[in-house]
């Protein structure tokens, strides 16, 4: 991997997931702020979900969906460089950016560490991680519900515990705090607390990247279950 000109400088926002914690939600509201972002100094990564990017980090024996789907190869280190071009073009001369994907949230070795850092530490001076979690049963249920919806539960239950994305360790919260902890200041937000509390998650998010009130007037409900709202 090699690195871009000059010194890396700015703020990345990494909303890293979990699975199924409204994270559609906070890509499409994304979306739709982006213009005011722009104007404040922050860009959105060039994917509104950037999964592609989130596998070219996670080891090679992980089973996820894009891989599976045949949408990405095993952990192709060698397409970083691209990966750099396209994240510089889409910052242009905002020192700050946000990218998401909840592909990031399966994350868990020293390597992995390593790769992310020496592409994204190549661009910019501080990571700070978002992490959003919600109660394990609802957690275990509806992350069922998205691998069956994608015909990949089946899949997922044969694999070995260390290739699923459903095992045991996907779940443990401890390893999670863990591996983010080490890359910068994690930002953690309940998912189930703030629904409870504010009927989404998208002002406990904009909370999270120091832009309070950035979602105001967006109303989005997707992926609803058993009554919740995205």
């Amino acid at each position: 991997m090699s690195g871009t000109q000059g010194e890396a400088a700015g703020t990345l926002w990494l909303h890293v997931g979990t699975h199924k914690t409204g994270t559609t939600s906070i890509q499409r509201a994304l979306n739709l702020r982006g213009p005011d972002l722009a104007a404040a100094g922050v860009a959105l990564g060039p994917d509104e979900n950037a999964w592609a990017l989130a596998n070219l980090f996670l080891r090679p024996e992980l089973r996820t969906s894009p891989r599976l789907q045949g949408r990405t190869a095993p952990q192709d280190l060698a397409g970083s460089d691209a990966e750099l071009a396209r994240l510089t073009g889409a910052r242009g001369a905002r020192p700050d950016m946000v990218i998401s994907s909840e592909e990031f949230c399966m994350m868990r070795t020293g390597l992995e560490a390593l790769a992310l850092r020496g592409t994204l530490g190549a661009l910019f001076a501080r990571i700070r991680p978002v992490l959003v979690l919600r109660g394990e049963a609802d957690w275990r249920a509806s992350r069922e519900d998205q691998l069956r919806k994608n015909d990949l539960w089946d899949i997922q239950q044969s694999l070995p515990e260390a290739q699923s994305v459903n095992g045991d360790w996907y779940y443990d919260r401890e390893a999670i705090f863990d591996f983010w902890r080490a890359i910068g200041p994690v930002a953690v937000i309940d998912y189930d607390e703030a629904v409870a509390r504010e009927g989404t998650i998208l002002p406990a998010f904009a909370r999270a990247i120091d832009r309070p009130g950035l979602f105001g007037g967006v109303e989005l409900r997707l992926n609803q279950r058993r009554g919740r709202a995205a």
